[in-house]
């Protein structure tokens, strides 16, 4: 179909209940998807039961391969509401291991300020909202909301970790690990250009740098008894440099789970985001990932071949959740994540190497011929 270009562009009030593309869900990766399929000349309606902004609990960093998916969507986030970050630095104890990306930096920006440039970018773009209306059935071509039967070509669930529309198609995969998220907003200016993350037992915290004067600390812990002050606690270095620095939000939990559907695609129905596969946030991808998603869906419709959405579907996560396992392993083995981590602080090209892997920037294969070179 015709690339249509960045202007404001309006289309005929008939195709909101009779679009090319129904995607149900306006989260991140729910927007960029209508976003990118109207990029390649697609009518797009989205429903969210929801009203914008929507927030969700998260550590709020989007990899540095999400970034220029963003530019390339022309989703403008000014440099005065967002921060970049150009590493990880993992922390237990007196034990520190840094790791810079090899090549564009990531990007801290808060969770409601991300969703509204998708909003602003998806409605330039055309696309039609129905805010506050969740889908009440599934039809063999689009879905039923209060206002009627929508009818379209495509229905893309982007409908979160929960998904109803992959439930309701059997694609329900085993939930592999499940715990809390907690989430605060500290006013005060960031102290390091990397994502700090600290280990304890059962518990890690991520500090990421979202604005000039702002940083989003979140806790991720399978120990729900505690509230965030006392799992902060367990943090000591963190305690002294957050006290007396004034809250710029109120705390918001989310259940974090590790889960992925059976199968993405099932007839005309494609699924993406959280709802396509839920990663533990240890691992830092969800954004990004979704928005390689949002590309990859909107190049196999441009071809209408949803079963190339699949197969480009299936390399995307696979670093992803080999990934996220050797994180989670490391979080349930205390000794063996110290012993990484002195590894990591000893060798830090092991570290910035596995964190390029990690970020797309290089392959397994890549590596290691690196690390044979070296040897």
């Amino acid at each position: 179909m015709r690339t249509i270009s960045s202007r404001r562009t309006s289309i005929p009030e008939s195709s909101i209940m009779n679009p090319d593309v129904l995607v149900v869900g306006g989260g991140p990766t729910g927007l960029a998807t209508a976003i990118a399929l109207r990029l390649e000349g697609f009518s797009v309606t989205l429903v969210e039961r929801r009203l914008p902004p929507v927030d969700k609990a998260c550590g709020e960093g989007i990899m540095p391969g999400g970034v220029p998916i963003l530019r390339h969507l022309g989703v403008d986030l000014p440099s005065r509401d967002s921060f970049r970050f150009h590493g990880i630095l993992y922390r237990e104890g007196d034990t520190v291991a840094t790791a810079r990306f090899g090549g564009p930096p990531g990007m801290g920006v808060r969770r409601t300020t991300l969703h509204h440039a998708l909003v602003r970018r998806a409605g330039d773009l055309g696309v039609n909202f129905l805010w506050g209306r969740g889908l009440r059935e599934l039809l063999p071509e689009g879905g039923r909301v209060a206002d009627g039967s929508i009818r379209a070509r495509w229905t893309v669930a982007a409908d979160g970790a929960n998904s109803g529309i992959r439930q309701k198609l059997g694609l329900d995969g085993r939930i592999r690990y499940q715990r809390l998220g907690l989430r605060r907003h500290y006013g005060i200016r960031p102290w390091s250009s990397m994502v700090e993350v600290s280990f304890a037992d059962r518990c890690e915290t991520y500090v990421t740098p979202i604005a000039n004067d702002q940083v989003c600390v979140a806790l991720l812990t399978d120990d729900v008894r505690p509230g965030f002050d006392r799992l902060l606690a367990r943090f000591p270095h963190l305690v002294e440099r957050l006290a007396g620095v004034p809250l710029a939000s109120q705390e918001q939990g989310a259940g974090v789970i590790f889960r992925s559907a059976r199968q993405v695609v099932s007839g005309r129905v494609a699924l993406v985001g959280d709802a396509a596969v839920a990663v533990d946030a240890i691992s830092g991808e969800g954004v990004c990932l979704g928005l390689h998603q949002a590309m990859a869906l909107a190049h196999s419709l441009r071809h209408g071949d949803l079963a190339e959405y699949a197969r480009v579907h299936a390399g995307l996560v696979r670093v992803t959740m080999r990934m996220t396992r050797l994180l989670l392993l490391l979080h349930r083995r205390p000794q063996l994540r110290r012993s990484v981590l002195r590894t990591f602080q000893a060798w830090p090209g092991l570290f910035t190497g596995l964190l390029a892997i990690h970020t797309r920037e290089t392959s397994l294969a890549g590596f290691g011929a690196r690390l044979l070179h070296l040897h």
